[in-house]
């Protein structure tokens, strides 16, 4: 093996472990109800940004951070995000990408309800400047489950493999 060889599998690891660390952040963000924390994973400028529900597609993070505001920091809004585990290709010294399986928890205190959608990220990383962002991030549902509580009795609402309905 030679120096060079080293070098690049080390460059390989660290990029990986900094993807690691990007996405758990992300998370943790989403989790506190730190938009700008949220936003600052992201890329500044174009990106593709797109969740299953009512999210859609959004392509900067700024948008992102908006509906962030806007829906999940709300106090009746409590969430958990469960991600892993990662598998991580790095293309080149300056881009990557990942697929990640989620588990995310919403508890709705208001409505009374508790949504478990299960689903994987597609997303896309750029190193700009020696960090990494996210330049592209696709959640596809792939299992949704809601229960809510009334009067003391918990009850089915939903169960199916995409998110249910919106309604009109």
């Amino acid at each position: 093996m030679t120096s060079s060889d080293l070098e690049s599998r080390i460059a390989r690891l660290e990029a990986i472990e900094a993807i690691k660390a990007l996405k758990a952040r992300y998370w943790y963000c989403c989790d506190h109800k730190d938009v700008e924390g949220v936003r600052d994973c992201f890329l500044d400028g174009p990106v593709e940004i797109h969740y299953d529900g009512p999210v859609g597609l959004v392509n900067h993070r700024d948008g992102l951070y908006q509906i962030f505001k806007d829906v999940a920091c709300q106090t009746h809004i409590v969430e958990m995000h469960h991600g892993g585990p990662p598998n991580i290709e790095v293309n080149g010294p300056e881009s990557a990408n990942a697929t990640w399986g989620l588990v995310y928890h919403l508890m709705n205190t208001e409505a009374q309800t508790v949504s478990i959608v299960g689903g994987y990220y597609e997303d896309e990383y750029t190193r700009v400047d020696g960090q990494w962002w996210i330049s592209k991030a696709r959640f596809k549902v792939c299992s949704a489950v809601t229960y809510g509580w009334k009067d003391a009795a918990l009850r089915l609402l939903y169960a199916g493999a995409s998110l249910p309905a919106l309604p009109a």
